[in-house]
């Protein structure tokens, strides 16, 4: 059997957006654009909020700890990306309570970014230390 000519479904560009994301689960994965911007719609923080308030928190010195506090900024922005995300599948279909795979795969993806948030706060610390150890140990050294 053809296909009939009097097929159905979206006509405008926004309706055909739509209805592209209509399989989206979690986004993870996902290679659209579309769903990138669909995810970023979700999330209740952009990036660059995110960015502004620890270069406010953390008053980085120098490109080092500029590039550790971009690093932190974007863990903590991904992780309101995944909350973001989860709310999104779990209001689809409140009655399942946990949405089994998908649900699973953000929190893995969670876990890895927790995991890579605590290696850049820990390095920020770091690298503050030895810095202001080194800078203790230049001014014992100089000469009255």
């Amino acid at each position: 059997m053809s296909q009939t000519p009097n097929r159905r479904g979206p006509k405008t560009e926004e309706g055909k957006r739509r209805s592209s994301m209509n399989a989206l689960k979690h986004g993870l994965t996902a290679k659209s654009p579309q769903a990138f911007e669909t995810m970023v719609e979700t999330c209740p923080e952009s990036y660059e909020e995110v960015l502004d308030r620890m270069k406010t928190q953390y008053f980085p010195r120098d490109p080092i700890e500029d590039e550790l506090v971009q690093r932190i900024a974007r863990c903590l922005w991904r992780l309101k990306l995944a909350s973001a995300m989860e709310t999104r599948m779990i209001g689809r279909n409140p009655a399942l309570g946990r949405p089994g795979l998908c649900y699973d795969r953000i929190i893995k993806f969670e876990r890895s970014v927790d995991t890579h948030l605590y290696r850049a706060i820990n390095a920020l610390t770091k690298h503050r230390d030895k810095k202001q150890e080194s800078n203790a140990n230049a001014a014992n050294t100089q000469y009255p």
